[in-house]
């Protein structure tokens, strides 16, 4: 009975001795072999090795890469035979070329599909902060377009294209864009650090230095829209921004702080005044109990006498209800109890 490696050496006598053409088959017959069975095999034991691992991510580049790698096994097989089956030379050159073509176009779209795997669970994991729902398209398209530039290139040198005049035609296109959309990519560049650091998300309230209040309706690579409190939808460039100082209301400490800046006349009992505003606070519904709402006296003013009124609420969106409720409380209370709020005067002296 045959041994192992006698039969394997008995195998290879018989493949190397053989007809070019009977070899050739042999060979996209291992081919077959090792893409059909041997990957399939290899595929599920490393899916079994990695079932405990935390995230699927293993999983699903095994899935992606499984088609590619079939297909570069047996284009690795048509390489190797093609020169057994006696084409002539000008025929083989372009069997080959074509051959190696679409081995390229394989191992881009395997790239491509490694890209997609990692990004999507980069999304999910949230392990890299500047990958995210909005930022992953714009991942995707770049490393697409780079991918695309790597293979043309790629399949240029293949076919013996000379590459250097295209490449110093897209050097001088690129300089020429760039010049003409500055703007535009300044206001891209700025908005990819927006959405990665998040100083603030749609739905949050915020205040920018250059007086602009509102809500945050949409952000997005070029621009942020914000809705202001006068129902006006701003769309303000994202490189602006990114110079602006931002206030963000709905995140910190400061979250729905109300102040209301109130004056009374010279001679007005202040500590009535303080217990008065506190009892209008503690009576409104949106202010909240903790911190507790406070008054201080400020300043001795031209004509009045100036206190704050702070508290908090726990929607920021309430501030400017609150404060207009506040106030009309205030303006009562005052009535009622005889508490002058004084306006601007001036005494005019005339000299006979």
């Amino acid at each position: 009975m045959l041994t192992m490696n006698e039969t394997i050496n008995q195998f290879i006598q018989f493949a190397t001795s053989t007809h070019p053409y009977i070899q050739a088959i042999l060979v996209m017959a291992a081919a077959l072999v090792v893409a059909l069975v041997l990957l399939p095999f290899f595929a599920g034991a490393i899916k079994f090795i990695t079932r405990k691992t935390e995230t699927d991510i293993d999983d699903e580049l095994i899935t992606a890469l499984n088609t590619p790698v079939v297909y570069l096994v047996l284009l690795v097989g048509v390489l190797i035979a093609l020169p057994l089956i006696g084409l002539s030379e000008s025929w083989l050159g372009t069997v080959q070329s074509l051959t190696k073509t679409l081995f390229v176009v394989v191992v881009a779209q395997g790239i491509v599909r490694t890209i997609q795997v990692l990004l999507d669970g980069a999304i999910k994991t949230d392990h890299i902060k500047a990958i995210n729902m909005q930022t992953a398209p714009l991942f995707k398209n770049l490393t697409l377009s780079l991918v695309i530039i790597g293979a043309l290139y790629a399949i240029f040198l293949i076919w013996g294209i000379n590459v250097t005049a295209w490449l110093a035609s897209a050097g001088i296109l690129g300089i020429a864009i760039g010049f003409a959309a500055k703007d535009t990519l300044a206001n891209i560049i700025s908005g990819v650090f927006i959405l990665a650091d998040k100083p603030y998300s749609v739905g949050d309230f915020v205040v920018l230095g250059s007086g602009i209040t509102g809500i945050v309706s949409a952000v997005g690579l070029r621009s942020t829209r914000i809705r202001t409190f006068d129902d006006e939808e701003v769309s303000i460039p994202n490189a602006t921004i990114a110079n602006e100082a931002i206030t963000n209301k709905s995140t910190g400490p400061d979250t729905g702080r109300v102040k209301v800046n109130i004056g009374v006349a010279y001679g007005s009992d202040l500590n009535k005044v303080e217990e008065m505003l506190l009892d209008i606070a503690h009576a409104n519904e949106t202010v909240l109990e903790t911190p507790e709402p406070s008054v201080n006296f400020v300043e001795f003013g031209d004509s009045s006498l100036n206190l704050i009124l702070s508290c908090r609420v726990q929607n920021p969106l309430d501030v400017f209800g609150t404060k207009s409720v506040l106030r009309h409380a205030i303006n009562n209370r005052f009535a009622e109890s005889g508490i002058e709020i004084p306006f601007p005067q001036r005494d005019v002296n005339l000299k006979k």
